[in-house]
């Protein structure tokens, strides 16, 4: 598909403060930790870590085998969804063996029994993928089979859980302080943004879903 072509017919069509935030955000995007969910069934747990996704500025979300009914509540994610890029993978082993090929290290959200690291324990200098499961039931054995290790985050009250929209925000905050961490002792900011191109092609998105009438606009210049 051809970005440039869609940038130069689109960029004109927004305000300058439109594409200023626009480019604020992009600037501080990241792809260098990823979220996957599994067999949700809760739309206000989704649509609620989803939000916090975009706060910390995180692009990927991973939805495995969300439940039939499973929707987004308009008014929780205040359309953070728009705004992130949704995958959709058949099963946990397709999901896993892509995420692996980007590079990703997996670990699974878990609260059982076994060997489990603490989040502050990961090493987000590796791309690093989290994956929580269901609300009540957790992830399924297939994920704790096929995941790289599990990880706990550390509570200190008489609580052992939290709910799955707060676990998701705890994780994506404690992600997001360490890739600042990590870029400032390497003295480089930005080390962990989005690569060039894959940040032209989500400009490119945004640009088509912010602009009114943008695909008939593109339609009529020949690009689908």
């Amino acid at each position: 598909m051809d970005h440039d072509r869609i940038i130069e017919l689109l960029e004109p069509l927004l305000t300058s403060r439109r594409l200023e935030r626009m480019g604020q955000v992009l600037d501080s995007r990241s792809d260098q930790a990823a979220f996957v969910f599994e067999a949700m069934t809760d739309p206000h747990n989704l649509s609620a870590a989803l939000r916090s996704l975009d706060a910390f500025s995180f692009q990927d979300a991973w939805l495995i085998s969300p439940g039939e009914r499973l929707g987004l509540s308009r008014g929780i994610t205040i359309g953070s969804e728009r705004w992130l890029t949704l995958h959709r993978p058949p099963g946990v082993a397709e999901c896993f063996a892509e995420l692996r090929g980007r590079g990703y290290a997996i670990y699974a959200s878990h609260l059982g029994e076994g060997e489990t690291v603490g989040l502050h324990e990961l090493d987000f200098s590796r791309r690093t993928a989290l994956v929580f499961g269901n609300e009540h039931a957790g992830v399924s054995g297939e994920v704790l089979e096929l995941a790289d290790a599990s990880f706990r985050i550390e509570m200190h009250g008489f609580v052992e859980s939290l709910n799955l929209s707060v676990a998701v925000a705890v994780s994506a905050h404690h992600a997001r302080t360490e890739l600042n961490r990590l870029e400032d002792r390497a003295g480089s900011p930005g080390l962990y943004a989005l690569a060039p191109e894959r940040r032209r092609e989500l400009y490119a998105h945004w640009l088509r879903g912010s602009v009114r009438r943008a695909e008939k606009i593109l339609a009529e210049a020949g690009i689908k």
